[in-house]
């Protein structure tokens, strides 16, 4: 077994990573879905028929930007760059903000290959002329991702900044028996 390898098996705090990271992951959802209650609440009173909440939307904005935003801040605050009770609180923020940054890097990851998967399954399926009309599609969907990841990346920091901050509160209360140290403490 590798280094890196042992490293990640024997790596404590999972377990409170995924709980900050599930918190972000919850919050986000209730801030989508009020977002859209709130929206029809708004389209009420409008002429016309009022737009119906599009759940689809909601189920591909959760597992194409909420997800990997998730995982990105469980994976940075897990193993890259872990909050301890130790840590100042200007330490903690940053952390927080890395674990943002990894996750808006997660998204634009994902958005590019969900873009690219697209446009090869259109392209095979002869509804896209390679060319021309592909490249402007993979720019504007490259454009897109990079957009959506740094909207993302700051519209979640302060929550990732809350939820790294009440982490280092609860583990100062709670302490663990073992060390808890990242790439980032090593390096």
């Amino acid at each position: 077994m590798t280094t890196l390898a042992r490293r990640v098996v024997h790596q404590h705090g999972f377990l409170v990573a995924l709980v900050a990271g599930l918190v972000v992951a919850a919050v986000r959802l209730l801030q989508a879905v009020l977002g859209g209650v709130v929206g029809q609440l708004g389209s009420l009173g409008a002429a016309g028929p009022p737009p119906g909440f599009r759940w689809a939307g909601l189920a591909e904005q959760f597992g194409t930007v909420e997800l990997p935003l998730s995982i990105g801040v469980i994976v940075a605050l897990w193993f890259i760059a872990p909050i301890g009770p130790d840590l100042h609180v200007v330490h903690v923020v940053t952390r927080s903000v890395l674990a943002a940054g990894v996750g808006a890097v997660l998204v634009l990851l994902t958005l590019v290959l969900r873009s690219a998967l697209l446009l090869v399954t259109t392209g095979l399926m002869g509804q896209l002329r390679f060319g021309q009309i592909a490249g402007e599609q993979l720019l504007w969907s490259f454009g897109y991702a990079i957009a959506t990841a740094g909207s993302q990346f700051l519209d979640v920091s302060p929550l990732v900044i809350l939820v790294g901050v009440l982490l280092r509160i609860w583990l100062e209360r709670h302490p663990s028996k073992h060390e808890i140290v990242g790439v980032v403490d090593t390096a």
